[in-house]
């Protein structure tokens, strides 16, 4: 029988994988901390385990008797950019080794689509997407390395959205109250719904399991391009009311971006809000073809922008998040 160590289970994405793993009856054990909230894994039937991707000995005793790993863990936004590494490479890379000890026969790593950068780049542009790429990149290194490795597939979600996420929380608050803020410039976007993406890591590591298609990295984006203005409508329909739109300029996302990370540093939290995030909202762009993950692991996006926008507002209205 197999058994699915998961880490990142308690955060946005990773709750919504943990759920369709215990949904597609595999046997999960999923990393915790001492510190984290449990309350989306309480619920399901799966066993939980106290580890850390710093601590070898922690991470032995997490990956006894376990035939798969799935690493959706990371840091996204931290006011200390050296974390990005520390977590999101070095950890990535003492799991995959880890993993390879315990002689697991698949691992599925969650990555971004930060680490192929945006369109028109020729790399990642942000410590994060770096990061991320470093991590993909030692990955191969150590498979070369390794006599008997195991399956590897990595999948690259772009901007994901939907129930649980408390960091787009802010924007439907504001345009439940009638206003909605959007950049000036009208940037294209593919934004996954969490369900969607959560679907892709469970069909990457079933489709490891026979040996479909290429390894990757897989990229997982809606398979409609849209833009803000088409954002905007979408959300408006989704709370039930019309709004007054603003559009700010792109400096004024990065002044928000600058204040939250200073907030943070004066108070020892995590920001909410970061220059990466408000120049790959105002900035940048990042989309994707579908078609290399659709035929390697048989994956495509099922919920539209509208639907699930409509199920965000449902969901954060039924947990109080959201007043009507």
């Amino acid at each position: 029988m197999s058994r699915i160590l998961l880490t990142g289970g308690t955060g946005f994405l990773g709750s919504h994988v943990a759920e369709q793993l215990v949904e597609a009856g595999h046997d999960v054990r999923a990393t915790v901390r001492t510190s984290s909230d449990t309350r989306w894994l309480a619920p399901l039937s799966l066993e939980t385990v106290v580890a850390d991707l710093e601590n070898p000995d922690a991470l032995a005793r997490a990956l006894e008797g376990v035939t798969d790993v799935v690493h959706v863990g990371g840091v996204t936004i931290t006011a200390d950019p050296s974390a990005f590494i520390r977590v999101n490479t070095a950890g990535t890379l003492a799991l995959a080794a880890a993993a390879g000890r315990a002689g697991v026969d698949r691992f599925v790593f969650v990555s971004s689509l930060a680490a192929r950068g945006p369109d028109q780049a020729e790399g990642p542009v942000s410590p994060y997407g770096r990061s991320k790429r470093a991590a993909e990149r030692g990955l191969a290194s150590l498979i070369e390395a390794t006599a008997a490795p195991p399956a590897v597939r990595v999948v690259r979600p772009g901007g994901i959205y939907g129930p649980r996420d408390p960091d787009m929380l802010a924007l439907f608050k504001m345009a439940a109250r009638g206003l909605l803020v959007l950049p000036s410039v009208e940037g294209r976007l593919q934004p996954v719904h969490v369900a969607d993406a959560a679907r892709s890591v469970v069909r990457a590591l079933e489709a490891a399991e026979v040996g479909v298609g290429d390894a990757g990295p897989l990229p997982v984006v809606a398979a409609e391009v849209v833009t803000w203005t088409q954002v905007g409508e979408a959300l408006e329909a989704a709370i039930g009311r019309s709004t007054r739109v603003l559009r700010v300029p792109p400096a004024l996302f990065l002044a928000a971006g600058a204040m939250a990370e200073l907030a943070a540093r004066l108070t020892g939290g995590s920001p909410t809000f970061d220059r990466r995030r408000a120049r790959d909202l105002t900035q940048r762009t990042f989309t994707s073809e579908i078609e290399t993950t659709r035929a390697a692991i048989g994956w495509t996006p099922e919920v539209s922008l509208r639907e699930g926008m409509a199920g965000t507002v449902e969901w954060y209205r039924e947990q109080g998040w959201l007043t009507r």
